[in-house]
């Protein structure tokens, strides 16, 4: 009986894996979490440097498994709201209004820990970071949130994306 109720246990964990960390999956579940957080959704779509422009793309990779496996996500202005409307593999080219921030999958982790924030990732080279940084620097609280939301998602760091 123990075992019969084991095995079953396990088909039924594997059939609900969890999303590799920065992979498609994860992301879609990171843009979920995004619209659940207020000091994004809220401060972001009443901030005159971000609204400066209608949408921006964030791209976010884990430096350890290489810059070819990015992931996106597309934050629109809506009626005073930053809402995240996309969230997946990097489907767009990176414009001068959109964010790419990387890091080695241990400092993604301890600053979705809450560890640190970013003026210290970014101080230590923890975080790199490439983008309009006026933008950032007006909006560090938002910044610190997002930073903050990474190890929310459900999801597998073991291995890369």
């Amino acid at each position: 009986m123990k075992g019969t109720v084991f095995v079953f246990l396990g088909i039924v964990g594997s059939s609900f894996a969890v999303p590799v960390f920065m992979d498609g999956e994860y992301a879609k579940a990171l843009c979920d979490v995004w619209n659940k957080t207020p000091q994004l959704v809220g401060e972001l779509g009443k901030s005159e440097s971000w609204i400066a422009v209608p949408e921006r793309r964030i791209f976010i990779y884990r430096e350890d498994c290489g810059d070819t496996k990015q992931i996106q996500l597309t934050i629109k202005n809506e009626q005073g709201r930053a809402v995240c409307v996309y969230g997946g593999p990097a489907k767009d080219r990176r414009g001068p209004n959109d964010f790419l921030m990387y890091a080695e999958t241990k400092r993604w982790l301890e600053m979705g820990r809450k560890e640190y924030g970013p003026m210290k990732a970014m101080m230590f080279g923890r975080l790199k970071f490439e983008g309009p940084k006026g933008v950032a620097m007006r909006n560090m609280g938002p910044f610190e949130a997002f930073l903050d939301i990474v190890d929310e998602p459900p999801h597998d760091a073991s291995k890369c994306p």
